[in-house]
């Protein structure tokens, strides 16, 4: 069964074109999302055409902001629009800034072999429960300007910071309506998890509204409270869970760099994520091997 591959990007063109180039196998359908804020790059895409895989960009994007549950939405639409398109075997999340680091056979051999499994990834360890607890427990308001650069940053600061103040002072806690989880972003699901997820869409968007990095949260969370808990294929081990290489100890996360090809080559992971079109030696390194490879 076919493959389908969720995209959100935000700009970086050279990259994303070199990872639409790698998905590009009439086994994959692709689903592109665009913030709707980059508009040079939505231009540069808007007749884009792949030559063996089916290509589908979004068409009506909102805008998203890091942190929010704008990330989420997003998400979801790409979610829907694949699930009513067909039934696909897997459902893989990609970020525009992410290249698989496998061959499109062994991509798809890997998960003929582990057909059933849920590759979401989980932060279990003590200091990312604490985390965890901080983000669902309080009401986030002003999500949309939490970073500096947003022109309503200034204004909006000192209300996010004491309605938090405020229900530290008053010892207000969010109910805890089931065991929540946390984890990266980035996903492979079936098609029976993901339509499950997609029926749930009501409660996440109304529970996870005033979260703070609710798309780090959601689908861990419904995933663990669910009947397919027992088909997560690694819980203790955030990169082999989701199986991509993501370096967090080196940045945020790292950006791969010439030097790291032989890091990337021999991973055990299936996609890796950060690329830079200011680093695209190793972008075309990776291409050059895994084309080569199919």
């Amino acid at each position: 069964m076919k493959h389908a591959y969720l995209i959100i990007a935000h700009n970086e063109y050279p990259v994303l074109k070199s990872l639409l180039t790698m998905l590009d196998d009439e086994r994959n359908d692709i689903y592109l999302y665009i913030d709707r804020r980059s508009r040079a790059l939505r231009k540069k895409m808007r007749n884009y055409q792949m030559l063996k895989a089916q290509f589908h960009l979004v068409s009506a994007p909102i805008k998203l902001y890091w942190g929010d549950i704008s990330l989420v939405e997003a998400e979801f639409i790409l979610m829907e629009a694949a699930v009513e398109h067909g039934v696909y075997s897997y459902y893989h999340l990609l970020s525009g800034a992410d290249l698989p680091i496998k061959s499109q056979d062994y991509i798809h051999d890997f998960f003929r072999q582990n057909a059933g499994k849920e590759f979401v990834g989980y932060w279990q360890s003590s200091e990312h429960q604490k985390d965890l607890d901080r983000k669902i427990s309080r009401y986030y308001l002003f999500t949309k300007s939490l970073r500096p650069s947003d022109k309503w940053h200034a204004l909006t600061v000192p209300f996010y910071n004491f309605a938090l103040i405020l229900q530290k002072l008053i010892h207000f806690r969010r109910k805890r309506e089931m065991g929540f989880q946390k984890g990266s972003q980035w996903f492979s699901i079936t098609h029976d998890f993901c339509q499950y997820l997609v029926k749930e869409k009501a409660f996440v968007l109304k529970r996870f509204k005033y979260t703070l990095c609710p798309d780090e949260i959601f689908v861990q969370t419904i995933l663990w409270n669910s009947p397919y808990k027992g088909n997560i294929y690694h819980v203790d081990d955030d990169n082999e869970g989701n199986m991509r290489l993501i370096d967090w100890k080196r940045g945020a996360p790292y950006v791969w760099r010439k030097q790291d090809y032989e890091e990337l080559i021999h991973s055990e992971q299936l996609f890796a994520r950060k690329f830079s079109s200011d680093q695209m030696e190793i972008v075309n390194l990776i291409m050059e091997k895994f084309m080569n490879d199919k």
